[in-house]
């Protein structure tokens, strides 16, 4: 296991793929919200899901600016992701950012940040 902070070898095929299947369905749905398309709990609550996993992709792999290729370890990773966007969620309910406060949405966040955590540790890390 390498150490947090450094890149011991290239990203496997399945870190790639949870990346790119991350990445896109954020942006799909995303398209969805802007056409205004009502797609219930895909609409309401999957740019939540799939955006803050794409967020925990990026993280771990090290694909942010600030990084530039260091790691996360899974934990740092899920909680830094996790107060990014509940710091965003309180921004919108103290309406210094725009948008709606849903405390559903901190639930999303959390559900999803939690599965990417279990997924990374239990089949094996996605960096």
């Amino acid at each position: 296991m390498s150490e947090a902070g450094t890149r011991a070898r290239p990203i496997p095929p399945a870190g790639r793929a949870f990346y790119t299947i991350s990445f896109a369905s954020s942006l799909a749905i995303g398209a969805l919200q802007m056409f205004r398309v009502r797609g219930g709990l895909l609409t309401s609550y999957g740019a939540d899901i799939f955006g803050a996993a794409w967020l925990y992709a990026m993280f771990r792999q090290g694909r942010t600016v600030f990084q530039r290729g260091r790691t996360l370890p899974p934990g740092a990773a899920a909680l830094g992701v996790f107060a990014g966007c509940a710091a965003s969620e309180f921004g919108q309910r103290w309406h210094v950012i725009p948008g709606t406060f849903d405390p559903y949405d901190l639930a999303a966040f959390g559900a999803s940040l939690g599965r990417c955590w279990l997924i990374d540790r239990r089949y094996g890390p996605i960096t």
